[in-house]
C-alpha cells in the first residue's frame, strides 16, 4: 500500500491509499458480453473509506475488455 498524498474526491479531507485489488466483472459489447478477470489499483480514504478507481485501473479495464472483445468471433 502507498500513500499518493491525493485527497479524497468524496469527502476532501482525507488521503488515498493505493492498493491492488482484484476485480471480476462482464461488459456488454455489440458482439456480446465479455468477462473479465484483473488485478487493478484501487484508491480508499483514510478519513472516509471510501473506494475509488483511478486513473491506471479505468485503463487496465479498457485493455482487457478490448482484448476479450478481439477473441469474440
Amino acid at each position: 500500500m502507498e500513500t499518493n498524498h491525493e485527497l479524497c474526491v468524496f469527502c476532501q479531507e482525507g488521503e488515498l491509499i493505493t492498493r491492488d485489488q482484484a476485480v471480476a466483472f462482464r461488459q456488454w459489447t455489440r458482439k456480446g458480453y465479455v468477462f473479465c478477470r484483473v488485478v487493478v489499483p484501487m484508491g480508499m480514504c483514510q478519513a472516509c473509506g471510501r473506494e475509488s478507481f483511478t486513473t491506471a485501473a479505468e485503463e487496465i479495464v479498457r485493455a482487457a475488455v478490448r482484448r476479450e472483445y478481439d477473441k469474440l468471433p
